[in-house]
């Protein structure tokens, strides 16, 4: 059910990384990514509700958007805090922004249409390059280097970069999301009993969904105040772009774990301690509507796809794209073929 940042469901086994089949391809969007990176299919439908289009972009270096909240259909989301979307992971900017073109209907929102971006931007850019997270997860040296070799580009690029630490408490932030995550969880598992009429239980959903179900019930009278908190963040994180345009921080805090270390039927607080560290830097963007991307730029010493995130704010998805471009033109990643790791 898109609940967690990788892809190995108990009813079918693991989806792989097509870059290092011992490794995860991402989540929640992972089959999506992994087909993409494997060259089956040139793009491929992808949702973000906390992160489900950027990690596995990140994971199978692929391009991959968050769109504005309202900018492109979506067939469900009516929670209080609307954090999820739909769009596509891709091996392109250009077919990322026709596919986006496409998508665009007239919505009941006070955003404009973005329309199809073509190329890139000459407009130069204002970059706040945050490499740290707000939480007390831990980015591998590998991923910080990747980073720090995408700030520089930026710069060689004529764009300004400066230095930015993120002004949030970001556990306070990813414990209101976690519990409105596990809302979601929780009602699922509900919906799951009474289609099939059994209790909930590891028969109709997997340890995970019940782990997220059971933190939700055991904290529910915390929920009006995480709502509450969730929905001012909105105006918090769009006031940092007074003080520049664009906000660029790793997609993911690793290169791509291993099978395993986020299993759903794995122990619940260590699956969920990995995930939060994996996973501390997308979240902040589907709270606050914002468009945000996950760009292929960078790659480990051993072949493994390194992400870089690009955050703007609700609206920002036509100026994101046209940055896309160039970065694209500069570092090409089209020919990073798999190579088909072994497990």
């Amino acid at each position: 059910m898109g609940l967690i940042s990788s892809t190995e469901p108990l009813v079918t086994g693991a989806t792989r990384n097509p870059y290092d089949l011992s490794r995860i391809p991402g989540g929640s969007s992972g089959g999506a990514a992994a087909l993409v990176a494997a060259r089956v299919v040139p793009f491929a439908h992808a949702s973000d509700g906390g992160g489900s289009i950027r990690i596995p972009a990140a994971c199978c270096g692929l391009f991959g958007l968050k769109p504005s909240r309202g900018a492109l259909p979506i067939s469900r989301d009516s929670g209080p805090v609307e954090i999820s979307v739909n769009h596509a992971v891709t091996l392109t900017v250009r077919d990322s922004a026709a596919l986006f073109a496409a998508a665009e209907v007239d919505l009941d929102t006070d955003l404009p249409r973005t329309g199809n971006i073509t190329e890139a931007s000459t407009q130069r850019l204002k970059i706040a390059y945050a490499p740290e997270p707000t939480t007390d997860a831990t980015v591998d040296a590998e991923t910080r280097a990747g980073l720090d070799r995408t700030a520089q580009l930026c710069r060689d690029l004529g764009h300004e970069v400066i230095d930015f630490t993120m002004p949030t408490d970001g556990n306070v932030f990813t414990d209101a999301f976690l519990l409105y995550w596990a809302a979601g969880a929780a009602g699922f598992a509900q919906q799951a009993s009474a289609f099939t009429g059994k209790p909930i239980g590891p028969d109709i959903v997997e340890p995970w969904t019940l782990g997220l179900a059971a933190e939700f019930m055991a904290r529910q009278a915390d929920m009006p105040a995480a709502i509450a908190y969730l929905q001012a963040f909105e105006a918090e994180y769009h006031a940092w772009f007074d003080q520049f345009d664009v906000l660029l921080t790793p997609t993911v805090s690793t290169v791509p774990p291993k099978i395993g270390s986020q299993a759903p039927d794995g122990d619940y607080d260590t699956v969920r301690a990995n995930v939060l560290n994996f996973a501390a830097f997308t979240a902040p963007m589907n709270v606050s509507g914002a468009a945000s991307m996950s760009v292929p730029l960078q790659w480990s010493a051993d072949g493994l796809p390194i992400g870089s995130m690009f955050s703007g704010k609700r609206g920002d998805d036509g100026k994101l794209l046209a940055l896309a471009y160039e970065l694209e033109e500069a570092l090409p990643w089209i020919d990073r073929l798999p190579t088909f790791k072994p497990a």
